[in-house]
């Protein structure tokens, strides 16, 4: 009897977890919403001191200097994708300083497979996001 309770416990966690990365990146909308920042919550745990992700607008950009802008939609088809392949994802978060901030209208950026990041390239985000406020 306890192996068919714990058979049908792992089937039902399974399909949570599928039904959770399929709620992934709906919509364009920087505004993330539940699953998203519960997502990255748990993705980035190690590295967050006093962030949480809950409602909060996130940009994301891709390439060797983080050149390329991403949107959410986009984004999380990668995710989907490396995921269901059993790959990782290489990405990190910019956690924004007030300045930041109010300069770009986001509160992180998200960056996937990027290799170098400059202060100076990092002000020209900030002007970049600040144009799609």
């Amino acid at each position: 009897m306890k192996i068919y309770l714990a058979i049908l416990i792992s089937f039902l966690a399974t399909g949570l977890f599928g039904q959770t990365i399929d709620s992934l990146g709906l919509d364009d909308n920087p505004q993330l919403t539940k699953y998203e920042s519960d997502y990255f919550n748990k993705e980035f745990k190690d590295w967050i001191k006093d962030f949480d992700f809950t409602d909060k607008k996130i940009a994301f950009l891709t390439g060797s200097t983080a050149n390329k802008h991403l949107t959410k939609t986009d984004y999380f088809n990668e995710v989907k994708s490396r995921l269901k392949d059993n790959y990782g994802m290489t990405h990190s978060a910019l956690y924004l300083t007030e300045e930041e901030k109010l300069k770009s209208g986001y509160d992180a950026i998200v960056v996937s497979w990027v290799k170098l990041l400059t202060d100076k390239r990092r002000r020209q985000i900030m002007t970049e996001l600040s144009y799609k406020k």
